[in-house]
């Protein structure tokens, strides 16, 4: 959409996108650590404006440009050094194995990570695969789980493997044609019977909240029905949609040249019920959503739309209170710190902290510790670090992983206020 003027929903086709927030500049390259802060000071800033569609509630960075962003293995977007992100990616690899015949199968995984995933339903499930992603820093070629890794963009042309099964999690938001994306997918297909699976934050949560995960490297922001409209749109059939991870991500089931119910052994997501009150809707157990099922209509779009409606005011009004709220912790001498150095943190260091007034920021992933966070130039140090620092407390910016983080503090001895931001 970037190439050209058109502001057409790519979702549904059918509206142009309405303007309806400006964050103004943030980082760019939200997944890079870099060496000094000398480095991280200089790193690109990128604008965010948002538009979204009225018909079906599909949103988008209209300020995103595609030149701007470079994927490489410099960057470090991994949570599986996240006990809670581990058990929900195993969990998934479960029921994707029980609920799909995929012994002696291939599955192409587009935006593979590190490769974790494929490599456990390879395992678990006895299939094949094959993995590309620019960011992928291991070793390339055949993995003893039976997964092939590429260091690259899948090239979605003939010389793409032969694939039964597509799984894309966390990748398509970003991308610059999502419909066209699908398009091609399903053109691979070739007419043969292929089943895919998506996953992406949920926008009926990031567009109700603050809005940290609202980054310049996500391009497009899916709730259930835009998320519906662009699946069927694109020539596939949405057999299953529902939320998961205590309702921050929304994920598709899709078919294309299948008839409806075959090859499938069970329902992923269970049974089409309605949710315990706080599962879809905000944060709690992390699979909570295996049993929200559903198949978004125009309720759904009301209710996002008018989350949309009101996020302008709501982020400015976060990151208002934020910045009040760490000078009123400093004040009380408590020392805070912020646990958390993913994109969801970098965009708040941005926004509520520029001025360096946290007494500290950690983080699992030791690939981060020691060096210095986009924009703002934060140090990011082990979790150990705060052992004698004397805070009494801690933010963080993502409540899925607050019982862990909690658990980790105790076992560090600190006694320190959880705050969620």
């Amino acid at each position: 959409m970037s190439a050209g003027p058109s502001r057409r929903c790519p979702a549904c086709g059918t509206s142009d996108l309405v303007e309806f927030a400006d964050l103004g500049d943030v980082p760019v390259c939200c997944g890079v650590h870099y060496a000094t802060r000398e480095e991280a000071l200089a790193s690109p800033l990128g604008r965010i404006v948002l538009g979204h569609c009225p018909e079906c509630g599909y949103a988008r960075n209209l300020a995103f440009d595609p030149a701007a962003l470079v994927y490489d293995t410099t960057m470090d977007t991994n949570l599986h050094h996240s006990p809670a992100f581990q058990a929900f990616s195993a969990e998934l690899v479960k029921r994707l194995a029980d609920r799909y015949p995929l012994r002696g199968a291939t599955v192409l995984d587009v935006g593979c990570g590190q490769g974790e995933f494929l490599r456990e339903l390879c395992r678990v499930a006895g299939a094949r695969g094959h993995g590309y992603d620019a960011m992928y820093a291991g070793p390339t070629g055949p993995d003893r789980s039976g997964a092939v890794f590429h260091a690259r963009p899948a090239p979605l042309d003939a010389d793409t493997p032969r694939f039964d099964v597509v799984t894309s999690r966390h990748w398509f938001e970003h991308l610059d044609d999502p419909y066209g994306f699908l398009v091609r997918l399903r053109e691979l297909a070739s007419g043969r019977p292929v089943y895919g699976y998506l996953e992406v934050p949920d926008a009926d949560y990031d567009l109700a909240t603050a809005g940290w995960e609202v980054i310049y490297p996500h391009v497009s922001y899916f709730a259930g029905l835009p998320l519906r409209r662009i699946v069927e749109r694109a020539g596939w059939r949405l057999t299953a949609t529902g939320r998961l991870f205590g309702g921050m991500f929304r994920y598709a089931e899709i078919a294309v040249n299948a008839a409806p119910g075959a090859p499938l052994t069970g329902a992923l997501a269970g049974p089409a019920t309605a949710p315990a009150a706080g599962d879809a809707v905000g944060p709690g157990p992390v699979g909570a959503g295996w049993f929200t099922a559903d198949r978004p209509g125009p309720a759904d779009r009301d209710r996002l739309l008018a989350a949309i409606a009101g996020f302008a005011g709501r982020h400015a009004a976060e990151r208002r209170r934020w910045r009040e709220t760490i000078d009123r912790l400093r004040a009380d001498g408590r020392r805070p710190v912020l646990w958390g150095a993913g994109s969801r943190g970098v965009q708040f260091l941005h926004l509520a902290d520029p001025e360096h007034r946290l007494a500290a920021v950690v983080d699992v992933n030791p690939r981060k510790w020691d060096r210095y966070l986009p924009a703002t130039g934060h140090r990011v140090t082990a979790p150990d670090s705060l052992t004698g620092l004397g805070t009494s407390a801690v933010v963080i910016t993502n409540p899925a992983y607050r019982s862990e983080i909690a658990a980790a503090l105790r076992r560090r001895g600190i006694d320190a206020e959880l705050l969620v931001a």
